[in-house]
């Protein structure tokens, strides 16, 4: 019995310097630090979006380390950039029913006063739907049975 229990305490004491030798190797050893832009720099492509005809893809891509939109041909290399923000960066866009326009929301200078923005795919033309100052849109519903209405809230009458 009295064997065992020495067996037992000198077991104890080894494992106890077998962590402390481990403890003490990770203090001394500090991991790298992750770059900053990689939690939060600009993805290289992100947010695909299929045209409901299923002929072209849209995506987020940066153009001078600002995110905006881009159309492509699907099995086709024929990439193009269809908005031009150039301070914030596009986040949320949608394609209309009819396959010709990619919609989206974007603030001025970060007020988070969204506005409503349709970019003409054949004409690259780009058109503010809300342009109302201190106005916030949101976008409530779309409906593919109603491709030329779309539901939208404003607090035009009491921001």
């Amino acid at each position: 019995m009295r064997h065992s229990r020495t067996i037992v305490a000198w077991a104890v004491i080894m494992m106890g310097g077998a962590i402390a030798l481990f403890l003490a190797s990770c203090a001394t050893q500090q991991p790298e630090l992750i770059p900053r832009e990689v939690f939060f720099g600009n993805p290289v492509k992100t947010a695909p979006k299929i045209s409901p005809d299923g002929k072209l893809m849209a995506y987020l891509a940066p153009v001078n380390n600002v995110l905006n939109v881009w159309v492509k041909t699907i099995g086709a290399e024929d990439d193009r950039v269809v908005t031009k923000d150039d301070n914030r960066g596009i986040r949320r866009y949608f394609w209309a029913q009819d396959n010709r326009h990619i919609m989206y929301l974007q603030d001025v200078g970060g007020n988070e006063n969204w506005r409503l923005y349709a970019v003409n795919l054949e004409t690259d033309e780009i058109r503010d739907l809300t342009p109302f100052e201190e106005v916030q849109v949101r976008i409530v519903d779309k409906n593919k049975h109603f491709p030329n209405e779309l539901l939208v809230a404003m607090n035009k009458e009491n921001p």
